[in-house]
């Protein structure tokens, strides 16, 4: 890590020598008002600019200056405020968290929500998850965020499926930010920006490691250090551009595989994303954007599977020690995408274009001191080959095909009622076709009340690791598995008075074909379950009290929850208060989750307490360039748990308790 951070502080010099900077006038926190947080514009609903009132999708935003008054620091911090988001830390790794909405995740990965980062599709292709290509997002490159809840395949396809999460990045911002903080955390994050002519470039960088901290678990302790690097470089010629994206991270000890193994376990991810993407006007109507694009995610993962002394008398030669393991999993996709806009006449515009990936799964190995395909077929006895390098494949190391084309029209009927039209159709190779539809209606009642209608299909594809794992003992991979499919209904009214809001949905979704797991004669592996059903309901206020006081809550139920989704709880909320004066502004977050299951044993099961913990900051403007904050997160140290997708993990995998730091903000 030392050696490429050396390569990233040259690198950053020489790109910026050619060119004079630009300084941009931002907003700043003490600018914050409700009127304006109404007015900011959201794209990644229809690929047009809206606004939360005529938006055809239930979406919560946040701004610049928002992020900055809330003092957190990653993007799973952040969807604990969002409703219908709820954030797990996961055993795989020390620095594992996934999230569902509205109830609904299919396993330990976060698949069912597509990530989208200046138009860029961020996943790992193997996986079908964000956190796979990269767990910790931080937030100090956001210019704005889009958290879309419901399908979303009519535009974006499978990925889609229950949301869209739609990251603008900052531009023409040069800026350095200094965090310092408990368990030796230091952070750095720098935006660059340059103008010549023509050229345009934006360079973000990221580097942040800590100690970790202490936990105590059963009869040992551990810690949870880490270490990340980031870059995202953007350069712009006239109406072209290319992006180049790359992110580093690793951490040791603390739960990997859901066991601990102290001085042993390690989790290493690297995840880079090339795009070029052409502009092109054949007419002052007709936009066409192209776009070709690499992704590529690769993971090392060091644990223990089972402890010394399992296989003692099932070894050959006999042997004490713990089965390891040394996972090495990458993969990779190419994108071609073809996106038109129209302006057909004033009331009418059409969005549409086209979709090629190739997915690849390069490598999907294990490394054991065991032979672990033996031991996965259950054979007796095992191979013990004393060191931990013996090979076995654990993916079927498979590539595929998909297209998919789609086409959208906005019509506006009225001048207070506006309809959104869409459908896509996408052909996976070797699984099976799909078509996704989607309605909106917006009207605008009167000049304070808005009611809109949703409805939407989507549709998720299995993932390479979900049809074809192989030689794990727990579970394997199915060939014949389809996708999964749902069907969603939603009214959402939406009230606007003077000093406050308020926002109301419920929502209903029919699961086709859901995917989980289970047997198939004797074998435990993905299946595609029964039908299944469930609603909720949500409400958000937001009140600006006066010039100096705002505050917001939001609170979410959900009914009917199948059984397979124990681990999730059926109530959430959370609420804020901001208070500003001057030169100081203060904010103060809370986040409720209800109580959640996971699995003690392989026919029993436990509860996990409900729980509320809050984040705090302080921040003083101390000219137009600088400020300083202090941000406390989980500030009353508050000591709970997250469900394990395994079995075993009594009281579940425990969260990082009270961590404060102090931040230096320079912008010149």
């Amino acid at each position: 890590m030392t050696q490429r951070k050396h390569i990233l502080a040259a690198f950053i010099a020489v790109a910026m020598l050619a060119v004079k900077p630009v300084y941009a006038d931002e907003q700043t926190i003490l600018e914050m008002d409700l009127e304006q947080l109404l007015k900011v514009s959201i794209t990644g609903s229809t690929l047009r600019q809206e606004s939360i009132k005529t938006v055809p999708s239930s979406t919560t935003v946040y701004t610049r200056a928002q992020l900055e008054a809330l003092g957190l620091d990653y993007l799973h911090e952040l969807l604990n405020l969002v409703p219908g988001f709820q954030v797990t830390r996961s055993g795989d790794s020390p620095s594992s968290y996934s999230f569902s909405v509205r109830g609904r995740r299919q396993g330990g990965q976060s698949r069912e929500v597509l990530l989208l980062v200046d138009g860029r599709v961020f996943t790992d292709p193997r996986s079908g998850g964000i956190e796979s290509a990269m767990h910790l997002y931080p937030l100090a490159n956001i210019e704005r965020i889009e958290i879309m809840r419901g399908p979303a395949s009519a535009i974006y396809g499978s990925g889609a499926f229950s949301g869209v999460i739609n990251i603008v990045s900052r531009q023409q911002t040069n800026q350095l930010k200094i965090g310092l903080g408990d368990n030796a955390k230091r952070v750095a994050d720098i935006n660059l920006s340059a103008k010549s002519g023509d050229w345009q470039t934006d360079l973000y960088s990221h580097l942040a490691a800590d100690d970790g901290q202490l936990y105590h678990i059963g009869n040992q302790n551990t810690q949870d250090p880490h270490q990340e690097m980031l870059v995202d470089w953007n350069v712009k010629y006239r109406k072209t551009r290319v992006q180049a994206f790359y992110s580093e991270q690793e951490a040791e000890d603390f739960y990997v595989l859901e066991k601990v193994n102290n001085d042993y376990n390690n989790y290493w991810q690297v995840y880079r994303h090339v795009r070029v993407d052409q502009e092109l006007n054949p007419t002052s109507a007709w936009k066409i954007n192209l776009a070709l694009g690499h992704e590529y995610a690769e993971q090392e993962l060091k644990g223990i599977i089972l402890p010394a002394g399992s296989l003692a008398g099932n070894s050959q030669p006999a042997s004490n020690a713990p089965l390891l393991t040394r996972g090495l999993l990458s993969s990779e996709a190419y994108r071609f995408n073809v996106a038109n806009d129209v302006n057909i006449n004033e009331l009418l515009s059409m969005q549409f274009g086209l979709e090629w990936q190739h997915q690849r799964e390069i490598r999907a190995r294990s490394y054991n001191n065991y032979d672990l395909a033996q031991w996965a077929r259950r054979e007796s006895p095992i191979t013990y080959y004393g060191d931990s390098e013996h090979e076995t494949i654990v993916g079927g190391e498979q590539s595929r095909d998909v297209s998919g084309i789609y086409a959208q029209w906005l019509y506006q009927p009225a001048d207070d009622t506006r309809l959104t039209v869409g459908l896509r159709h996408d052909d996976y190779e070797s699984l099976d076709t799909r078509t996704s539809p989607r309605f909106a209606l917006v009207h605008q009642v009167n000049e304070r009340h808005t009611i809109k209608l949703f409805y939407s299909e989507a549709f998720r594809a299995p993932t390479f690791g979900e049809t074809h794992l192989l030689n794990n003992p727990v579970l394997i991979g199915n060939p014949n598995l389809e996708s999964e499919t749902v069907k969603s209904s939603e009214i959402l009214w939406y009230g606007i008075w003077d000093q406050l809001t308020f926002g109301a949905s419920i929502y209903h979704n029919q699961y086709e074909k859901p995917v989980t797991a289970g047997f198939m004669g004797n074998t435990r592996t993905y299946i595609n379950g029964a039908r299944q059903k469930n609603y909720g309901i949500s409400s958000r206020i937001n009140w600006q009290i006066n010039t100096h006081w705002m505050f917001n809550i939001q609170a979410n139920s959900f009914h009917d929850l199948p059984d397979a989704y124990f681990r999730e709880a059926d109530s959430l909320g959370s609420m804020g208060v901001n208070y500003q004066r001057d030169n100081w502004n203060w904010n103060f977050s809370a986040i409720y989750q209800g109580e959640r299951g996971y699995q003690l044993t392989s026919t029993r099961r436990a509860q996990l307490d409900a729980y509320w913990y809050g984040n705090t900051q302080l921040l003083y403007q101390i000219n137009s360039s600088t400020s300083v904050a202090l941000a406390v997160k989980n500030a009353f140290d508050k000591n709970y748990s997250t469900p394990s997708q395994g079995t075993g993990l009594v009281g579940g995998v425990p969260n990082r308790g009270r961590e404060a730091s102090v931040k230096i903000n320079w912008q010149f």
